[in-house]
């Protein structure tokens, strides 16, 4: 009997790391405590209660506070809740230190406060040379590159990038704001991993020649951490440092499959309730590449497993992209196709993965950058977003990212042809929503999310695809001479464009408007057969509708008395159409 067609989003879905075991009364445990506890009481209580060998804070940062304790032989986590409690604070929950584990941790209380990175210092925009050719190409707008147009862009100025990885030779080459090491004595110094990540995310500006990524300008800091399988804390560590310590973007591109656990947990609700002053810092990782060939199947999966922490919704998973756009495909020794990474539900975006320049040798040779690579890059763009328009949240940021994201064709390139197997290039269709399980929801282009993100007219264009107007748009405003450029301020700007990117009812509004004006445009006759004040009456319906609260609530008093006078302004002038 014949088989029923294969659907097209299907593939070999099945991960091919197993899951790690559920482990009960651990000797080695993370206790994560409501509060800061003594640690002498804390110990005292403990050793009245188990054989204790060590107990240590591993983090005190409010509203999380983590506690390592060893015992001699597993107790019961009631036992660890007595003590706590007797030192003064309750329990939140136990978890193994060096084993992963499916469970989330219980919500924890608001802060009162929000971390700050005053220590940390942002940089001013410079100048540099920055070519778009060669290995370089992944700067450029041509092919599968995020098209870093600086006139649109920027370089990233201002915002602060954690790097998170567990070796970094060639670190000299780096202008890093600092290094700073999490569980760890010396920094590793055996590969060039981290190096490279901030190299590509940032640049390498004392290597020779010197090299400028993404964001040249943004401040990295890069946090090392010890090699994968000796604990899950280290990972969830540093992204809590980071955050406190200001980061705006956090990119780790080591190896975190079947390291979720409840820290993990906490470290992504830390970052997205309290990084930025309470805006959320998005936290990038790459979809990895993991592969085998499931039971019964003679396919490779190339899986990202729903269980792994950049399957998490608050993270922004990364696949990396070819030279020519679409999924990265390398060839193997008998000059066959085969993809360099996973796929999954989970997959969020693209970025450039293909062969691109090595930033720490001055012979210009090139480099796979893979899932870690395009993460870093991913990251760099995110940083050029943030630059734009500081006051964006995590969410509207990264619905920015994916809104603005260039589709990409799901079929594979008959030009990397001939592929090892076909089913590698599964699946073969996008869903209705634009997703495909090897490239998410499209290619990132830092130049759409930047104009989109910097006036909401822009933002209009860009999302009804004309983006040759958006830039055009975009030139007129910044040296003064668009109708709009002294009608607005900067401030107003950056809201409206958070508005309309989670706002359904003034998201319409706003793309009808600039739709209405395309239609137009070309005719100036038909304005002749409108009402007269019909464009003013629109426009003050949209202002109008963002007094009366939108789905990021209302505007702040100064930007309510700017649109009342934009509202005033309207109303004695009604003919805006002319």
């Amino acid at each position: 009997m014949s088989q029923p067609p294969r659907p097209d989003w299907d593939f070999d879905y099945r991960p091919a790391t197993p899951p790690w075991p559920e482990v009960e009364g651990a000797r080695d445990v993370i206790v994560a405590a409501a509060a800061q506890v003594p640690e002498p009481l804390l110990r005292e209580a403990l050793a009245a209660r188990a054989r204790l060998v060590s107990v240590r804070e591993v983090l005190a940062c409010p509203p999380l506070f983590w506690w390592r304790v060893h015992v001699a032989a597993p107790v019961a986590e009631e036992v660890f809740a007595e003590a706590f409690a007797a030192a003064g604070a309750d329990v939140r929950y136990v978890t193994p230190a060096s084993i992963g584990s499916q469970r989330w941790a219980p919500p924890f209380a608001p802060l009162r406060s929000k971390p700050s990175g005053s220590s940390w210092s942002p940089r001013p925009r410079t100048e540099g040379r920055e070519p778009r050719d060669g290995g370089s190409w992944f700067l450029g707008a041509a092919g599968g590159g995020v098209d870093a147009d600086r006139p649109i862009t920027g370089t990233g100025a201002g915002t602060r990038l954690a790097v998170i990885d567990d070796d970094a030779a060639g670190a000299a080459a780096l202008a890093l704001d600092a290094e700073l090491l999490v569980d760890l004595v010396a920094p590793p110094r055996a590969q060039a991993h981290g190096s490279l990540m901030v190299a590509w995310a940032v640049g390498a500006a004392r290597a020779e020649p010197p090299f400028r990524g993404v964001a040249p300008d943004a401040s990295p800091r890069l946090y090392l951490i010890p090699k994968p399988g000796l604990s899950v804390v280290s990972l969830p560590l540093a992204i809590v440092r980071a955050v406190r310590d200001g980061a705006d973007a956090i990119v780790c591109a080591t190896y975190v499959e079947g390291t979720w656990s409840p820290l993990f947990d906490d470290a992504l609700a830390y970052a997205e309730r309290c990084g930025r002053a309470g805006r959320g810092t998005v936290v990038v990782l790459p979809a990895g590449r993991e592969a085998s060939s499931p039971p019964g199947s003679v396919h490779a999966s190339f899986t990202l497993s729903f269980g792994d922490p950049a399957a998490d919704p608050r993270v922004v998973c990364v696949a990396p992209g070819g030279h020519r756009g679409g999924w990265f495909f390398y060839r193997d020794r008998k000059q066959r196709a085969r993809p360099f990474a996973n796929r999954g539900p989970s997959v969020r975006l693209l970025a450039p993965g293909d062969d691109v320049a090595y930033p720490l040798d001055p012979t210009g040779r090139l480099s796979h950058a893979e899932s870690s690579g395009a993460s870093a890059i991913a990251a760099g763009v995110a940083a050029l977003v943030l630059a734009v328009n500081p006051t964006l949240r995590l969410r509207e940021l990264i619905a920015l990212l994916e809104t603005t994201a260039r589709d990409v064709d799901p079929a594979a390139d008959p030009a990397l042809a001939p592929f090892a197997d076909l089913h590698d290039t599964r699946p073969s269709s996008l869903d209705a929503d634009r997703h495909n399980a090897k490239h998410g929801y499209g290619a990132l282009t830092a130049s759409r999310a930047c104009l989109a993100a910097a006036d909401p007219v822009s933002w209009a264009l860009v999302r009804i695809g004309e983006i040759a107007a958006a830039r055009a748009f975009h030139e007129l405003r910044a040296r003064g001479s668009a109708p709009s450029a002294p009608a607005y301020s900067q401030d107003l700007a950056r809201w409206m464009v958070r508005a309309l990117v989670m706002d359904p009812r003034a998201s319409h509004a706003a793309r009808a408007l600039v739709r209405h004006a395309r239609l137009l445009s070309p005719h100036p006759r038909r304005r002749e057969a409108f009402p007269g004040g019909a464009l003013a009456r629109q426009v003050a319906l949209l202002l109008r509708g963002f007094l009366e609260g939108t789905a990021i609530g209302a505007p702040p008093p100064r930007l309510r008395r700017e649109i009342f006078a934009h509202l005033d302004r309207i109303a004695r002038r009604p003919s805006i159409e002319q």
